[in-house]
This record gives C-alpha cells, sequence and structure tokens, in this order.
C-alpha cells in the first residue's frame, strides 16, 4: 500500500538529501557553516571591492532603475506598498469594467499618495505617484460624496473610465519593467541592445503551474517554439555563449506532484528529453527551475534520468537550479557533481536564493511538521549560498556554474574566490534590477552576466511580478537595502558566515515553529509530510503490517457479529462487533451513572492531563490510526493524517480550555452525557465530544456509527492505557434507532451531543423533549448547502485549487464541503472549463495508495442516495463532467460538476463528490446571499474576491458559521476556526472554541421539580385562528427590521437601550412590579457594560503566518422573550435588555400581568428612535402560534417558570431548525446564550504573498 516498489536511495548523498530535508535549523548551519568559510584575505579584499560597486550603484543616477526606486517609494510596510501589490496582482485579468472599478476603488482609497509624490528621482515613480494621487483622491473623494450624490453623475461618466484607464496603463507600464517582452519573438528582439554589450539571457515562459492537459500542452507548445526562435537567434553560439530557456516541470504537467511519482515519471521525462533534443539541435540552454521544496526529490529523480539518456550526449547545455534557502542545498550541488561525473558530461547549474519562502514557513506551521524545510534567517540563507557557491567553483570541470544574486557583496566574494578564472562561471540577475552592479561586472571584471527575462501576456505576469516585489521589497532584501540612503553603505556589507558565528541562536524566534503555534498554551499537533521518503517508508511498512494482522475471512466472523468492510472493497473484512442490546445498554448507561459521583469529584487538573495523556499516545500510534482511517472509512492518507491531528488538537484544546473554566465556581459536570459521533470523522469528531464531556467531569455513553466503530473503540482502549477510569466511557455499538428508544427517554442522560443529519437531529430533540421538565442541553452539528461566491477579481487558478479541495476532497463526504459554486458570469466558462480539465487529472481508486485523490463513499445506502440525486438532476440540471471511475468491489461515486439554474433546484445536502455551478450578475451579489441564506442552512461559506470591502461585506451578510476568504472552506482547525453552523446546520456552541465547554456544565441553582402538566392542559397558551393571524404578522414585522437591527453600530444599539432604562425609572406602573427597581437597573446597567465589552471587539484565534483568523459573535435572530406570573419582573428586564444589545429582535409574550407595562416599554424603547418592529408585545395566546413560525429563533424564559416544560415540547413539534429554551441564573452566561458564534478564515497572502513575513526585521541577538 500507498506505492509500488521501494523508493530507499543506494546513494549516500541522496540519502542525505533526505536526512536534511526538514532537519534543525541549528544543525544544519553547524553543518554547512566550515563550507562557508573564506579566508580572511580574501573576505578581506571582497568587502573592499563590494563597498566600491555599492559606491558606485549610488552614485550611479541611472543605477536606480526604475524597479529599484518604485520599491523605496512604496516599501511593502507601507499601506500604499501592499496596496499597489494588491492592484498589481489582480487588475489586469478582470474582465468587467464595472469590477475593476470597484477593486481600484478599494485599493486606492486606502493609502496616503500625496506623501510620495516628489520624493524619487525616478520619472516612473513620480508619474505613477501622480496617477495614485489624482486616482486615490478622486476614489476617496467620491466614497465621502457619493453617499449624498453629489459626484455620481460626475464619476459615473468621467472619473471612473479616466481611473481605470491610467491604473491599467500604470499596471502595465509596471509590467513592462519585469517582463521582456508579450511573445518570445519580442523579447529576442528586444534583447540585442544588451547582447551588444556582452550580456546574454535566460527566458521563462510565464504562467501558473498547469492544472489541466490543455495548460500542459499548451505550455510545452510555448516552450518548444520558443526554443526554435532563440535557437534560431542563438546562431551555434553553444549553450554558454547563448541565450537558453527555463523550464517548470509544473508547467508541462498538471500533476507533478510527489504522490502522483508513478504517473509523473512516466510521463515527464519523455516530453523533457524532447524539449532538451530540441534545446540539443540549436545547441542551447535549457534549465530545470527550482519549485516548492516537495518536488525536490522528485525532480531529482527525473533529472537523473532525462541527463543520463545518451541521446543527449554531445551536448553542455542541459541545467538546474538550485535554492540555496533550502537546508539540503549543498548535498543537492554533491549529487549533481557525482552524476555529471557518472555520466561523463558537463551540467548547468544556477544557484538562486529561493522564491517560495513564506509559502514554505506558512505549510510547515499549518501541516505541523517538525522543522522548516528552510532557513528562517536571511543570513542563514546566505551562508547556505556562500557554501554552494564554494562547491560550485571547486566542481567547475563538470559543472558550469550560474551564480543568481543582487548582493553585491555575494557577487564580490564569488569573483574573488573565482581567481582570474573569467569564463568558467556567470552571474545571473533578473530583468529590470541589478543594472548598475552588473554594468560593472560585466565592463570591468568582464565576467559574463545572464539575464533571466519573463516572457508573457500581462494578465499572466501577475503571480510572477507579485512574487518579485515581495522578494526585492523585503525588508531584508539587498535591492530594498541598497536604494535605502539612510543605510550606510557598511550596514550592506556584513560577512553573513561573521553573524551566523555570533548567533547564540541559529533559528529566529520571530517565526513560530510549527509546534509552537499556540505559545504554552499546548503543542500544536504533529503532522506527518507523505512527501518525505524517510518518512512514508516506514508507514508503509506499518500499515502493510496493520492490514495482514487484521485481514479477516468470512469464517471467522462470528456468528450473529456484524463484518467491518472496506469500503473500497467489500470483500475485504477488517474486523467485526457485536451489537448490544437493550438490556446491555441500560447495563452500561447504570455504570456510566453510578461512575459519576467519583469522576465529577476528580480535580480538573487530573482530568486535564488524562486529555494531554491521550493526545501523546495517539500520536504514538498514528501509523496505525491512518491504517484505520483508510481501511474502515475509505480515507485517502493524507485525510487519514488530518483525522488524526484533529483529534490531538482535541485533547490539547480541551484540557486547556477546562483548566480556565475550573476558576467558575459557578458551574457543575452535569451527568452522563450521550456523544453521537459519525463516520465522516470516525475518531476526530468521536474523540472531540468524549474529550469534551468527560475533562467537564461528566460521564459518556459514546456511540460511534456502525460504520467506523473500530477506530472509536481502539481510540478508548488507548485512553485506557494512559489512565481513564473503568466505567467512565461507556460505548454502545448498536442501530442509531435502538440507542434512542432506550436511552433519550432516560432523565440519567443529562446532554446530548449529536453530529449527523438535520432530521435525525429533530428526533432527538423531540425525544428529550417528551421527559418533560427543562429543555436538556442539545449540542448538534447537522448538515449544510454550503456555497462559495467568487467574483471576477478571483485568481482563477487558486478557484480551481480550492473548488477541487472544498467539493472533492474526501470524496465530499465532510459537514463543510463545498456544494455550490456562485460564478460572476464573466469568469464562468474559463473557470469551469479550468474546473473541467482539473476534475479530468483527479485519480479515484484505493485510498491506500497516496496516487489515488478520491476514494469510495462510506456504504451502499450513500451511494443510493447519490445515484438518487443524479437520476434527479437528468430533469434538473446539466452534467457537466463526471470523472472516470475504474472497475471496482466498492461502493464509489463517480465524481461529477453540474450546472443549474439557482440554489433552490436543490431541495437537501448532498452528501458527496457533487459540485452545483449557478452563475450570478455582478450586481446581484447581495440578493446571491439572500438566496444562500434563505436555505435555512448556515454551516461554512466561501468568498473568492481580491476587493476587500466586498469580503467583508459578504462576511457580514452570511449567516453561515464558518466563512472563508480566500482559500478552501474545509479542514477547519481546532482553537483556530472553531467549527460549526446556525439554523439547520447546528445548535452551536462551536466545537474546537471557546464556548463549548460551558454548555456541557450546569449552573449551580435550586433544581425546580419536574412539571407533570402536559402542553395539552395549558389552555392559556393555545392560540386560535385569530391569534395565529396576529402571530403571523408579528413575525412578518420582526423580520422586516431584523437584518437593519442585526447591522446597527454597538453603541447606536447599547444607547437605545440605556434611553429606555433612563426612562423606565419614571414610569410609575413599573414600581408596583418590581420589588427593588433600583437593584434591576443597576443590573441592567452592568449587563449592557459586560455586553459592549464582548462585543466591542471579535476575538483573535491564533494561527498560521498569513492567515488572519477571528471569532465574532453575532444575534441570534427573532427571540421571544415570555413572562408570566412565575418570572421575576428583574429577568423579564434584563432579557429583553440582553436580547435588544445583542442586536436580536424581541417578541415579549407576557400575561396579563406585565401587558400594560410591556407595552409602555415598547412606546419608549420606539421613542428613542430604535425601528418599531424590533420590539414587539404580544398576549400569552399567541405563544403557541409564534412557537410555530419558522423565522423563530428560540425562546427566553426565566428557569423559574413552570411553563419552560411546555415550551420545549412546543418547539420539538417543529421540523427544521433545533431551537433553545434559554434559560440562564447568571446574567453573564445570558450573553453568551443569545448570540450566535461566526469563525471568519481569511487567507491574508492571497494577492501573492506573505508582507507580515516578508518585512521581518532580524532581530541582533549577539553573544
Amino acid at each position: 500500500m500507498l506505492f509500488n516498489g521501494n523508493l530507499v536511495t543506494e546513494s549516500a548523498v541522496r540519502q542525505k538529501i533526505r536526512d536534511f530535508y526538514r532537519i534543525d535549523e541549528d544543525a544544519a548551519v553547524e553543518h554547512i557553516l566550515p563550507d562557508a568559510e573564506v579566508n580572511m584575505r580574501a573576505r578581506s579584499r571582497a568587502w573592499d571591492r563590494a563597498r566600491k560597486m555599492v559606491l558606485q550603484i549610488r552614485n550611479d543616477q541611472e543605477g536606480n532603475g526604475v524597479v529599484e526606486a518604485l520599491l523605496n517609494e512604496y516599501s511593502l510596510s507601507s499601506a500604499e506598498g501592499v496596496v499597489l501589490m494588491c492592484l498589481a496582482e489582480a487588475l489586469l485579468r478582470v474582465p468587467d469594467k464595472r469590477t475593476q472599478d470597484k477593486l481600484i476603488s478599494d485599493k486606492l482609497s486606502k493609502g496616503q499618495w500625496s506623501s510620495h509624490l516628489g520624493n524619487s528621482d525616478s520619472l516612473f515613480v513620480n508619474a505613477s505617484s501622480w496617477g495614485l494621487l489624482l486616482t486615490g483622491g478622486l476614489v476617496n473623494y467620491a466614497n465621502q460624496k457619493n453617499k449624498f450624490g453629489i459626484l455620481k453623475k460626475t464619476l459615473g461618466k468621467v472619473g471612473e473610465p479616466v481611473i481605470r484607464k491610467a491604473m491599467n496603463i500604470a499596471m502595465k507600464v509596471m509590467g513592462q519593467q519585469f517582463v521582456m517582452g508579450e511573445t518570445i519573438e519580442d523579447a529576442v528582439q528586444r534583447a540585442e541592445e544588451k547582447e551588444r554589450k556582452g550580456y546574454v539571457y535566460s527566458y521563462d515562459m510565464l504562467g501558473e503551474g498547469a492544472r489541466t492537459q490543455k495548460d500542459a500542452d499548451d505550455y510545452f507548445t510555448a516552450y518548444a517554439q520558443a526554443i526554435k526562435v532563440i535557437g534560431e537567434a542563438a546562431k551555434g553560439r553553444g549553450p554558454r555563449k547563448s541565450p537558453g530557456i527555463s523550464v517548470k516541470l509544473s508547467a508541462i504537467h498538471p500533476r507533478y506532484e510527489f504522490t502522483h511519482r508513478e504517473r509523473v515519471m512516466a510521463e515527464i521525462p519523455p516530453k523533457l528529453k524532447q524539449l532538451c533534443l530540441l534545446a540539443r539541435q540549436y545547441d542551447i540552454g535549457l534549465t530545470v527551475d527550482a519549485e516548492e521544496s516537495e518536488r525536490l526529490d522528485i525532480s531529482l529523480d527525473i533529472i537523473e534520468q532525462v541527463f543520463s539518456d545518451p541521446d543527449l550526449d554531445g551536448w553542455d547545455g542541459f541545467g538546474m537550479a538550485v535554492q540555496a534557502y533550502q537546508k539540503r542545498a549543498m548535498y543537492v550541488i554533491d549529487w549533481l557533481r557525482e552524476l555529471t561525473e557518472t555520466v561523463g558530461r558537463k551540467l548547468m547549474v544556477r544557484l538562486v536564493k529561493g522564491a517560495y519562502w513564506d509559502t514554505e514557513i506558512k505549510n510547515a506551521q499549518k501541516d505541523g511538521l517538525e522543522h522548516f524545510t528552510v532557513f528562517t534567517r536571511k543570513s542563514s540563507t546566505d551562508v547556505s549560498y556562500h557554501a554552494c557557491a564554494n562547491r560550485l567553483l571547486d566542481y567547475r570541470d563538470t559543472i558550469y556554474p550560474q551564480f543568481a544574486t543582487h548582493n553585491a557583496y555575494t557577487a564580490a566574494v564569488i569573483v574573488e574566490l573565482a581567481g582570474d578564472d573569467k569564463d568558467g562561471f556567470e552571474f545571473q540577475c533578473l530583468h529590470g534590477m541589478g543594472d548598475s552592479l552588473y554594468e560593472q561586472i560585466v565592463t570591468l571584471e568582464n565576467i559574463q552576466c545572464r539575464i533571466y527575462a519573463p516572457v508573457g501576456e500581462h494578465e499572466e505576469l501577475l503571480a510572477y511580478l507579485v512574487r518579485r516585489l515581495l522578494e526585492n521589497g523585503a525588508n531584508s532584501s539587498f535591492v530594498n537595502a541598497i536604494v535605502d540612503e539612510s543605510r550606510p553603505v557598511e550596514s550592506l556589507l556584513e560577512d553573513p558566515v561573521e553573524k551566523t558565528q555570533r548567533l547564540k541562536h541559529k533559528y529566529n524566534d520571530q517565526i513560530q515553529k510549527p509546534i509552537s503555534l499556540y505559545g504554552a498554551e499546548r503543542d500544536n499537533s504533529r503532522g506527518l509530510d507523505i512527501t518525505d521518503i524517510n518518512h512514508i517508508t516506514p508507514l508503509k511498512a506499518a500499515i502493510d503490517s496493520w492490514f495482514e494482522e487484521h485481514l479477516l475471512t468470512e469464517d471467522q466472523v462470528p456468528e450473529g457479529c456484524h463484518a467491518v468492510r472496506n469500503p473500497a472493497n467489500v470483500d475485504e473484512i477488517i474486523g467485526f462487533h457485536k451489537f448490544d442490546t437493550q438490556q446491555q445498554m441500560a447495563e452500561k448507561l447504570t455504570t456510566a451513572h453510578n461512575a459519576f459521583a467519583s469522576w465529577s469529584q476528580t480535580p480538573m487538573t487530573e482530568r486535564a492531563n488524562l486529555l494531554r495523556r491521550t493526545a501523546d499516545i495517539l500520536e504514538r500510534h498514528t501509523d496505525e490510526l491512518i491504517a484505520l482511517c483508510i481501511k474502515e472509512a475509505g480515507k485517502v492518507t493524507s485525510d487519514g493524517v488530518d483525522e488524526v491531528r484533529e483529534a490531538v488538537d482535541f485533547c490539547r484544546y480541551y484540557a486547556a480550555r477546562a483548566e480556565e473554566l475550573s476558576k467558575d465556581n459557578r458551574l457543575a459536570p452535569r451527568g452522563v452525557v450521550l456523544c453521537i459521533s459519525p463516520w465522516n470523522f470516525p475518531l476526530a469528531i468521536f474523540l472531540g465530544q468524549v474529550a469534551a464531556a468527560i475533562v467537564t467531569g461528566n460521564t459518556v455513553i459514546a456511540k460511534p456509527a456502525e460504520q467506523t466503530s473500530l477506530i472509536a473503540l481502539r481510540a478508548l482502549q488507548l485512553m485506557e492505557y494512559v489512565g481513564l477510569p473503568v466505567g467512565v466511557v461507556q460505548s454502545v455499538i448498536a442501530a442509531g434507532p435502538d440507542v434512542g428508544e432506550v436511552l433519550l427517554p432516560d432523565e440519567r442522560i443529562k446532554a446530548v451531543m449529536f453530529t449527523g443529519s438535520t432530521v435525525t437531529g429533530n428526533v432527538i430533540a423531540n425525544a428529550l423533549a417528551q421527559r418533560g421538565g427543562e429543555q436538556v442541553p442539545l449540542i448538534a452539528e447537522t448538515g449544510g448547502q454550503n456555497c462559495m461566491i467568487v467574483d471576477s477579481t478571483a485568481l482563477p487558478e487558486q478557484v480551481v485549487d480550492d473548488v477541487i479541495g472544498s467539493g472533492f476532497q474526501s470524496a465530499g463526504q465532510r459537514c463543510s464541503a463545498l456544494r455550490v459554486l456562485f460564478l460572476q458570469e464573466e469568469i464562468a466558462d474559463s473557470v469551469t472549463e479550468m474546473l473541467i480539465g482539473a476534475l479530468n487529472e483527479l485519480s479515484v481508486g484505493d485510498p491506500a495508495f497516496l496516487s489515488t485523490d478520491i476514494g469510495p463513499v462510506i456504504d451502499q445506502k450513500a451511494l443510493a442516495n447519490l445515484q438518487a440525486h443524479a437520476d434527479d438532476m437528468q430533469n434538473n440540471g446539466i452534467l457537466l463532467h463526471e470523472c472516470k471511475v475504474p472497475a471496482n468491489n466498492g461502493t464509489f461515486f463517480a465524481p461529477k460538476l453540474y450546472q443549474i439554474a439557482d440554489i433552490s433546484v436543490l431541495k437537501r445536502e448532498v452528501f458527496g463528490p457533487c459540485v452545483h455551478i449557478v452563475r450570478f450578475k455582478a450586481d446581484d451579489l447581495e440578493k446571491t446571499v439572500q438566496q444562500i441564506n434563505a436555505t435555512g442552512f448556515g454551516l461554512t461559506m466561501g468568498i473568492h474576491t481580491r476587493i476587500d470591502a466586498r469580503a467583508m461585506e459578504l462576511v457580514k451578510l452570511s449567516r453561515a458559521g464558518n466563512v472563508y476568504v480566500n482559500r478552501n472552506m474545509i479542514g477547519a482547525v481546532v482553537g483556530v476556526q472553531p467549527f460549526g453552523g446556525r439554523g439547520l446546520s447546528g445548535t452551536g456552541p462551536k466545537a474546537g472554541g471557546p464556548n463549548y465547554l460551558t454548555r456541557l456544565m450546569l449552573e449551580k441553582s435550586t433544581p425546580r421539580a419536574v412539571s407533570e402538566l402536559l402542553p395539552s392542559t395549558d389552555k392559556a397558551l393555545e392560540s386560535n385562528n385569530q391569534a395565529i393571524q396576529q402571530a403571523t404578522q408579528f413575525m412578518k414585522i420582526a423580520c422586516a427590521t431584523e437584518h437593519e437591527w442585526r447591522l446597527t453600530d454597538l453603541n447606536n444599539r447599547l444607547s437605545s437601550v440605556r434611553q429606555l432604562l433612563a426612562t423606565i425609572a419614571k414610569v410609575d406602573i413599573v414600581e408596583e412590579l418590581a420589588d427593588d427597581l433600583n437593584s434591576t437597573l443597576a443590573a441592567a446597567r452592568s449587563q449592557l457594560i459586560s455586553i459592549e465589552r464582548r462585543l466591542k471587539k471579535p476575538k483573535i484565534l491564533p494561527g498560521p503566518t498569513g492567515e488572519s483568523n477571528v471569532l465574532y459573535l453575532e444575534p441570534r435572530g427573532v427571540l421571544v422573550c415570555f413572562a408570566d406570573k412565575d418570572v421575576t419582573f428583574e429577568y423579564w428586564i434584563l432579557s429583553i435588555v440582553t436580547a435588544l444589545a445583542t442586536g436580536n429582535v424581541v417578541i415579549s409574550v407576557v400575561s396579563e400581568l406585565f401587558y400594560a407595562e410591556a407595552i409602555e416599554f415598547r412606546e419608549q424603547f420606539i421613542a428613542t428612535g430604535a425601528p418599531e418592529g424590533v420590539f414587539q408585545v404580544a398576549k400569552l395566546h399567541h405563544l403557541e402560534a409564534l412557537l410555530a413560525e419558522d423565522a423563530l429563533a428560540g425562546v427566553v424564559i426565566d428557569s423559574e417558570s413552570g411553563r419552560s416544560s411546555d415550551m420545549v415540547q412546543m418547539l420539538a413539534k417543529r421540523t427544521g431548525a433545533i431551537l433553545p429554551v434559554i434559560t440562564a441564573e447568571y446574567y453573564d452566561h445570558l450573553i453568551q446564550r443569545l448570540l450566535t458564534e461566526k469563525t471568519v478564515s481569511i487567507d491574508t497572502t492571497a494577492s501573492g504573498g506573505n508582507t507580515s513575513l516578508m518585512t521581518l526585521v532580524e532581530e541582533e541577538e549577539d553573544e
């Protein structure tokens, strides 16, 4: 399993490369330092040479190249620099003018452009500043005035087109600075001038990596055509003196990934060889460009195969780029040396710093990997560069070194070390940059310089342009520093080896290590890099042996037991279960109930430490748990890794939260909690529920899904190994309805946690309500009709990647998976075409292999439901694509892409690999969100746009619990993106969030006797026809103002409620009701202060660099606040004040006792200027009808009222969303219960890079 054959290498150097992939940084630097050292005399001469070069660059008026001047003026530390970068990244690809205008407006209004005017000597920069000042000023002016309509006409007719044209021209001018030509012919022609001065070129065909076979074919054709054009221009001068070409392997193959190794090795080498033969024909150089670190190992295999081909004999033009920021770079050079000696042919090696630094850092943090693949200090990268340069200069007899650097000191050291040899190597620089430095090297030193020149249309240059701006605008960049006149020349010439030797810690503590992402509170869960051969080789052995030990025949399944079958091959049996009888379930409940007394008294720290030990043992058993995920749940390996990590995170996170919670002595454990978990996250959700329940002092009946109980039982076994006491957790394996029948009516079940379908959630709520008494806490996470909205500013390649991941990973069997993709019509055709091409490249099959993208659905029932949907779509949608499924003996469903007219076509959640495209018009964005909200589901939503203001507007409008901006919408991380929905998608609070554990605890109070009355006996609450009509009208008015009140500024809401309290003090009739009006008003005012404190700022959550994660609290919606003779005046006032101030709309249902006061209240509240529908008053006979209204979000009632159990039973009769009966002994808890949570996760690097990382200033830390 995992892969065929053996990936172990016989080459000692190749093994060294693998060993250094993610080695500890201190160890890596210590290894490299000796090789980077240069004798002191050479170092002194290099310093002097570099100093002269820098002074010359600064003195040379021409030397302040356009790009350097631009970077100096608009540094990435300034808002304007970031704005420019974002505009450059997106503007030219936006097809519709109206969206272009909105993008320009969004970006330019953020800058202070006038401060840059005249600061630079560069005409280009000043022209840009003038244009930006004019357009930015116009936009700002328009934004301020447009509210009053003053500038609307002018700007509409004159301003916006002028701005748009100016910006498009500015972006193209910027593009020309970086891009050699839009076609290879233009580029070759433009190069002639510099070639006459002694420069040579290497051309790079711009564009993102291929997502489809068509992309790959187009790139291949472009490369072949370019080689011919370059070859003609070369005139047979040979690879060293001729222009060459750079080739990205990711451009010529849509699945150039380590996990697809067999396919890659079969398909890329022949293509690369074809290009090499063409380059050989013209005798020019062809260099394989460096890419992300996880592709290096497989690229070495490809290079070895092609370079060793005897058909290339007689040609010395083959080249490879090596990235010095990777810790293994020096050994890659050793390996290349070994290869040249074995083959007996020369190789060109381009040494670069590396262009994906920020991405490498973010990915390692996100994936919980042990160390980074790259150095965290620029000085360490420089040390590596020097060590590699030393090696390359030593190997000049078989390697032609090409040093790509803009650093004058590095260049001077290389010139010094090379001695008299001026022909055995060359320098390289980026087109449009470093002109002055290389003028000196070419002219004075007589050393060849090759210019790396991108070629492509302006629309394609954007990602490249931003990447270059980022790298070279980084605070640590030599290019950025050299034009900064405030920096003394000497500060640019520090020797990196000397600097590094002085450092106590080679690791840069400003960058959090992956394991330390959450600080002292808890360790990040440990990931497993499935591109690291050193890790996957033992993983393969462990999984294979687990499978051999657990494979059963039909005969080995005892009679009366249920076989557990592999969904990818139903003939494979990997275990069995004997279902619990009703009597056994009852006995287990008794055991858990009896264990509660001692477990609830166990100190919180002891319970928390049990979870921490559980997390540790899960990590130690990762291999077998992944094997269970693959064989029992049909998950691919990467999903198995994520599953184990999430379970570990839950344990550590809830341990930390519980210790915080233990300080609140008003809370106590509830009793026995019933945990019902699903098959789609059989370890993570199962263990998350159990961990939360037991750490808060409860005991548990855990019912995993029948399909995936083996992994759940194994997890409990591991918990027992680390000290879980007997009886605290009892597992029940049986069919859902049987479990419900026995356990739900039993009053010893004090709370239920459930993840599953909305229908089953309603059944559970109803069964619990039948018990009478107060509402039993039910934390339900149910289905979703999850949507992604994509406007025309989004980067199509990124959208396609995120749609494939969100909609089809895990065979679409995630609660959060994408179901409906809304595409702006201007880009719908091109994105759809790209999506179809990407789907065509997916591999459906056995999840036991790394090369499989999509495995089976869980069982025959799931397959039948999906098939029924496919049948339904024959009449209601257009099938755009269906993936191929190989012959199999499992429950596989072919992934499908549909187009539908609108979201209403889908009547239920489609739980599988199906995505449905809906097209929308640019002006209908808000209407689109309203349609999504109208489904009643509110789990996840994705947004792809480069217009920040639009993204935040859509975030506000969305009723989804988790919103993701410019990234995929699955894989919520515990404590980083707390997960859970609202409406039909769940009850809250969010799993893996700060408010989850309190719901599993009881407020200490005087318990109330259980009412024996059934609702049918309480005639006062029944609604006749007239009352039903009036209730409908109340709800209609409430719904009409709900949106406005929800979005009303917090200060304005609080002001209205404070004014209401001020008037209450003067109302005579209130005195008769209030036992102590002063204490009621004091409590209400205190409550408003608490609300303001809680809602003023959202909660910033931790997470990897380049990502923003924020938890917002939002109102539930329309609430009924109930008051009868049993409800205290204070509680009634507090419930209304809290509900209104938190943004909810209130219908107060009151008995005659309160009615006159309530009407008076309402009038006083409306007098403050609040919208009329925000607070309404109804009578008891309206209650039954109000509780049946679809738009209701919950009921607030004093727990002292004998009617709270009536409410519970009335609400349970409803279908649809499971609503809470909200009671709280403590007013601060009431605030939380009246709010819902929304997690917003934004990829802040979407516009091209991570400015927060790039603008880090390394701190000096000398001994």
